[in-house]
């Protein structure tokens, strides 16, 4: 039998690229994550990681259970989240990332809206700069991550995130006049997108939380927020 602990060792190890990496994000010893990959590798009867240099990386048998390991740790937290579901309030910590301008914008009316709806959820929330948020929701670092998108940018959509549109501001571009104009100053209007990510196929889970509340700060209806 395949140990999760261990499993979730090769998803953190497939994600951030590096043991070290590895033992900082989850509070090991490089040594000590090394040794429980030699153990998972054991158990699965076959190598998980060959040595290129100074770094290790994962054997195509590893990338196919990486595969398999990452099914396994949603299908355990959707477990957690309908044990937590049937309960008749909602409690536990939710993790949020969010950009410096949507803290101050949005977050202090949703952290209200949730305590009065849900006095016994804790809310954490740490400001990260978008790619870091989207990375670090991705790596199960946090529940939520808030980011922006602005026109002409793209920046990728990842597919284990469910994305959800919240907001849209007006950023205006203040230009010199042009010569054959007489009307002084002109502007120019884009309109970046606010948007809410989470862990793909947990967005029904999430609708008693913290999605549903930055909705309504988001002046959306109240309700299950919708996938884009």
């Amino acid at each position: 039998m395949l140990d999760v602990r261990r499993l979730r060792l090769l998803v953190e190890l497939s994600q951030r690229g590096t043991l070290a990496a590895v033992a900082d994000a989850l509070s090991y010893s490089p040594s000590s994550v090394s040794q429980q990959l030699s153990q998972l590798e054991k158990e699965a009867g076959v190598p998980l990681l060959e040595q290129v240099g100074r770094r290790v990386q994962l054997t195509p048998q590893a990338q196919l259970l990486v595969g398999h390991a990452r099914a396994v740790l949603d299908r355990l937290e959707e477990a957690e989240a309908d044990v937590a579901r049937s309960l008749t309030a909602v409690g536990g910590t939710v993790r949020i990332a969010v950009f410096q301008s949507a803290a101050h914008a949005m977050v202090p009316q949703a952290l209200t809206l949730l305590r009065t709806e849900h006095p016994a959820l804790r809310v954490e929330v740490t400001e990260r700069e978008p790619d870091a948020g989207l990375f670090e929701v991705s790596a199960r670092d946090f529940d939520l991550v808030i980011a922006e998108q602005y026109p002409g940018h793209t920046r990728a959509h990842r597919d284990d995130l469910d994305r959800v549109h919240l907001a849209s501001d007006a950023i205006r571009l203040a230009l010199p006049p042009h010569p054959s104009s007489a009307r002084g100053r002109t502007s120019r209007t884009r309109t970046p997108e606010t948007s809410a990510s989470i862990p793909a196929d947990t967005s029904s889970r999430s609708a008693d939380a913290p999605g549903t509340a930055l909705d309504a700060a988001a002046g959306l209806p109240w309700g299950p927020a919708s996938s884009s």
